[in-house]
Parts: structure tokens; sequence; C-alpha cells
């Protein structure tokens, strides 16, 4: 027994999905993570003097992307909210309680794991590779260091979200006010791309 219809998505259906909140959202929040993976790989490959790719699917450091999708994820929602209800719902609260245990977490938890990541990596130097392989140190020989977040990495990813959230949440608020990009109009891009 289906609880869900198990008739096919319609074209018309994507569009919907494509054009809701709840995907306009979303996307303003992955774009602002992205945006502050990206300035990450930047500031570290200055700093460094060399490349750092490597840290755009990486943890920790300047600025927080955690931070900065659940900031854009507050900004966006509330202000979309706001403007097309004149009031803020129950998801709003959510997201905010959501966003306050993930910065939180890295802030606390996480930071404090990096903080034993490099003691015990300084203790490791002394063991042989046998023995840190018993230990599970794995393939490269010591424990990630770049977890958590100081005050500042978060405080950037703050910036990033808010900055991203509140350009995000203007575009579909204007779009919404002088609708461009309707169900139908996303349906008809659809099918031209599917024509091709």
């Amino acid at each position: 027994m289906f609880l869900v219809d198990p008739a096919p998505l319609t074209r018309q259906d994507l569009a919907n999905i494509v054009t809701s909140r709840a995907m306009q959202v979303l996307l303003i929040s992955v774009i602002s993570m992205l945006t502050a993976q990206i300035l990450k790989v930047i500031f570290y490959s200055i700093k460094d003097k060399r490349p750092r790719f490597e840290l755009f699917i990486s943890t920790g450091g300047f600025p927080s992307s955690h931070t900065a999708f659940c900031i854009a994820l507050d900004i966006s929602l509330g202000m979309i909210q706001w403007y097309t209800e004149n009031k803020l719902d129950w998801s709003f609260t959510v997201a905010v309680v959501f966003s306050a245990i993930v910065i939180h977490d890295a802030t606390g938890v996480r930071l404090e794991a990096s903080k034993h990541a490099k003691i015990l990596n300084r203790i490791a130097e002394n063991l042989t590779e046998e023995e840190k392989k018993e230990l599970g140190y794995g393939k490269k020989g010591h424990l990630k260091e770049m977890l958590g977040h100081r005050t500042r990495e978060v405080l950037g990813g703050a910036v990033v979200g808010t900055i991203i959230g509140m350009i995000g949440a203007l575009l579909v608020i204007r779009t919404q006010a002088n609708p461009v990009a309707t169900p139908e109009a996303t349906a008809n891009i659809i099918n031209m791309l599917l024509r091709r």
C-alpha cells in the first residue's frame, strides 16, 4: 500500500517543486555554504602561499561553512516569511534552534576534538607505524586537526550567511512581487530543455 501517489512526476510537478519556497531557501543556504568553502580555499591558499583545494571538502577553518549555511537558512526563511505572510511560523523557530545547535557544536565539541587531535598527534610522533595503525590512525598516520571553529571563524561564516541569505531572500521576494519564475514559466523552460 502506498502512502503517496506512485504516479510519476510531471513537468509541472517538477516546476512546482523547483519554485517552492522550501527549495528556494534550501538553494540560498547551499549557495552560502559553497561560497564559504570557496572563500576558505582562497584564504588558506593565500595564507599558506600554495593551493589548498582540498579544503573545499574539509571541515573547520575560516569561514565556517556550517554557520554560513545555518545563518543563510534563518535569514532567508525569516525574510521571505515576513514579506509573504507578515509573520514567522514554526519552521523559522525550528531553523533557529537547529542553527544554534550546529553553531554551538562547531565551537564546542568539534573545537575540543580539534585540540585533542593536536595533542594526540604530538604524542603519536613517538609511536611506530605499526602502533599507530593499531590505535586507528589510518593511512595518513595522523588525526585530522581542523575540525571545529574558533569564534572569529564562526563570525566569518555568519557574515557570509547573512549577506547571501539577504541577497537570496531579496531576489525571491522580488520575483514574488513581479513573478517571473512562476511554476508555469519554469515548466516551459523544463519542456524547452528536455526537447533538446
